[in-house]
């Protein structure tokens, strides 16, 4: 499909306005130009899910300024969370959404999904189920009690932002960390493509979301991933710092490198500071080896050292 003039011009317009978010413009404006295009099936509505790695409010303020530089600013409305303790509900504001559309407006830009598929997922609340229902058969949205026509949602688009971290750094952090022990890339490029938090795996098995839907929204180089990436690194260089100290190889454990992360990430470490603290943490825990294990007759070919409440020496031995 050949990228239209105004289109790519708003492309370049974002990038400009976001230069730290390119990735992020290029992939969401890929999944948004069939629908600006007018090429997709009126039949059904469309989703575009934002895994919400970068804030909630950055995700507003991006999306409120694409759809304006696409002149759709008329013909959408966000159905946003608020921290204003006197606004109504998110169910108050579906409900009224409903009584006041018959049809969906063209583009509708919403937080609220969270809230049903993963604070209430496992609870059977009428307006969960309505959710679910919605997500699936893609035709009409319904959260009233048989009171109000279901609103018809055919041929629109429903732009979502997935608080899947709970608005939390660390929670970040930890979870690329581990996503991240288990595929061992770096390539910031893959990461985006290929992460599903461990809470969005369901939504796909029970077909509410469908992958090709799904955008990671973050800066291109997040803070959050350059830690976890170069925990990979250090990890590395002091199983090499530690298996000479020792004099046998040894293996650190997800759990030990978590445990040093909590310790050390509000510490805002820069790569080099970052190292030199792995080593004064983990240095006098590998000097123990000797004390810990005095009774092991035997020398292993290899020690794991894990973290489980305590340090823990785990010996192989042939």
């Amino acid at each position: 499909m050949s990228e239209s003039l105004p289109f790519s011009m708003a492309r370049k317009a974002m990038k400009k306005l976001y230069p730290s978010w390119r990735l992020f413009v290029d992939e969401v404006m890929d999944l948004l130009e069939p629908f600006w295009l007018g090429v997709q099936s009126r039949e059904e509505v469309h989703f575009i899910h934002l895994i919400g790695y970068g804030k909630r409010q950055k995700a507003k303020e991006i999306l409120t300024e694409l759809l304006e530089i696409l002149d759709l600013q008329s013909e959408s409305i966000f159905l946003w969370e608020t921290t204003d303790i006197n606004a109504p509900s998110t169910f108050a504001q579906l409900r009224a959404f409903q009584e006041s559309y018959a049809v969906f407006p063209k583009v509708v830009v919403t937080d609220f999904f969270t809230e049903y598929l993963y604070e209430y997922e496992d609870q059977e609340f009428h307006e969960n189920g309505k959710l679910k229902e919605f997500l699936t058969q893609r035709k009409s949205l319904d959260f009233s009690y048989f009171e109000t026509r279901p609103t018809n949602a055919r041929g629109s688009l429903v732009i979502s932002y997935l608080d899947v971290f709970n608005q939390s750094s660390f929670v970040r952090s930890r979870l690329m960390f581990q996503f991240l022990w288990e595929n061992a890339e770096r390539d910031m490029t893959f990461i985006r493509k290929n992460y599903i938090p461990e809470e969005t795996q369901p939504l796909f098995e029970n077909g509410y979301i469908r992958r090709d839907e799904m955008v990671f929204f973050s800066k291109d180089e997040p803070a959050q991933i350059l830690l976890a990436i170069e925990l990979q690194k250090v990890t590395q260089a002091l199983e090499i710092n530690g298996s000479n100290l020792i004099g046998i190889p040894i293996k650190l454990t997800r759990n030990a490198m978590e445990y040093f992360l909590s310790y050390i990430f509000y510490q805002k470490l820069r790569p080099a500071q970052l190292h030199r603290a792995a080593e004064d943490f983990f240095l006098p825990v590998f000097r123990q080896y000797p004390r810990m294990t005095k009774k092991v007759s035997r020398l292993p070919h290899q020690i794991q050292l894990d973290f489980k409440g305590g340090w823990i020496y785990e010996l192989l031995i042939d």
